[in-house]
């Protein structure tokens, strides 16, 4: 039994790595006259709780220069990592300065790279190391190196059954915000027969 257990603990650890291992920083630029108001990334249009994204209200009040990001790549809010704010690009675009923009390597997977970041235990880690204390930012060389399991040919798979299942709780959660309304509607009818 001891020997299991020592096998398999030497197993996990000659699969670890880290994110460095799996994805890069991007750090192509654009202009932010170059972008459109719907394809503009900052802290404030990622929500909280993994939730994904709601477009910009406005874009920058002058010319500045973005993180250029592309279809696939993962944006992560860096100001105040513990509100988790993710997204899965599904465009190009611009993000300011205080959203990191990871790229999946060459022979990784976006949706994969997507779900070792919407883990618990790496907003845990960005926490770990932030710099500053009422708007805390994490520290980019500390969340690079984000241990994880290299799961080599499976990756992909787990990608995908992750990213379905995030699309299937995402339908569940617009279902029931329609449920509500219905159900506000269908009292309301009520009231309105039951006083005419």
């Amino acid at each position: 039994m001891r020997n299991d257990c020592k096998n398999t603990t030497e197993l996990i650890i000659s699969k670890m790595k880290t994110l460095a291992d799996i994805a890069q920083y991007v750090t192509d630029k654009v202009i932010s006259e170059d972008i459109s108001l719907k394809n503009y990334i900052t802290t404030d249009c990622l929500l909280p709780d993994k939730q994904g994204r709601v477009p910009a209200s406005n874009m920058p009040p002058q010319r500045c220069t973005l993180t250029k990001y592309a279809k696939g790549d993962v944006l992560v809010a860096n100001i105040r990592p513990y509100l988790k704010k993710i997204w899965l690009a599904d465009s190009g675009g611009g993000a300011s300065a205080d959203v990191l923009v990871f790229r999946p390597k060459s022979g990784h997977s976006s949706q994969y790279l997507y779900a070792v970041l919407l883990q618990d235990s790496f907003y845990q880690w960005a926490m770990k190391g932030p710099k500053g204390s009422r708007m805390p930012r994490g520290d980019k060389n500390q969340i690079i190196r984000f241990p994880i399991i290299d799961l080599g040919a499976a990756e992909k798979a787990v990608g995908c059954l992750i990213d379905n299942l995030n699309k299937k709780i995402q339908l569940n959660k617009q279902i029931n915000r329609n449920l509500s309304g219905l159900d506000r509607s269908s009292t309301a009818a009520r009231f309105h027969r039951a006083d005419g």
